[in-house]
């Protein structure tokens, strides 16, 4: 099934850049509620979630015919991160922003570091995942590693497209907690560490 979506998104990704409307609002409906979830996640805010998307898809529409895509869903959740990144960067930040930002070690040029703080956020989402019901993490992962759309999922699993919703805000809900918990013990060891 991937390889077919993969066909039919590289097809859609060739009319869209001859201009086609239609397979645009069709890019549009498979990936804006995947990438609205993303950006949610990062910036913690629902409407701010929907700009940074939409200015996404109005740059793809106004740059098309110059756009060098080769994977387009990579593409645009790498859009979705730095939309994400910029408007943290330019606004005020609360404190959990500041607490991903410093996770994240962004200017920091040490790759195994980096490397380091990757697998431990993957440890920590991994961690979260077994402590919520089966059915909460199946639908986790059908969203973020195979990239499903909500209706997909509700499809899929033949369920309501608001229980994929809910089960979706606990995940999330349960991982952002765990990675403050992680990022705030850090802190305190780091902060004892340095008064030592």
């Amino acid at each position: 099934m991937s390889g077919t979506k993969g066909k039919t998104n590289k097809l859609l990704l060739a009319e869209f850049k001859k201009g086609n409307k239609k397979a645009y609002r069709k890019l549009f409906e498979l990936f804006w509620e995947p990438m609205f979830i993303r950006a949610k996640s990062i910036v913690l805010n629902e409407d701010v979630a929907k700009d940074i998307v939409q200015e996404i898809w109005i740059n793809l529409w106004q740059k098309r015919a110059n756009l060098n895509i080769i994977h387009f869903e990579a593409y645009i959740f790498r859009s979705v991160k730095y939309g994400c990144f910029k408007y943290l960067r330019d606004n005020k930040l609360n404190a959990v922003h500041l607490q991903v930002l410093e996770s994240l070690e962004l200017g920091r040029p040490a790759r195994v570091e980096n490397q380091h703080n990757l697998e431990q956020t993957q440890f920590i989402i991994e961690k979260s995942l077994t402590e919520l019901s089966p059915r909460c993490q199946q639908i986790f992962r059908l969203s973020r590693m195979e990239a499903a759309s909500n209706e997909e999922i509700a499809k899929r699993l033949g369920i309501s497209k608001r229980s994929v919703e809910n089960q979706m805000s606990i995940a999330l809900k349960s991982i952002r907690q765990n990675l403050r918990l992680a990022q705030s013990s850090l802190t305190a060891l780091i902060t004892f560490i340095a008064n030592l």
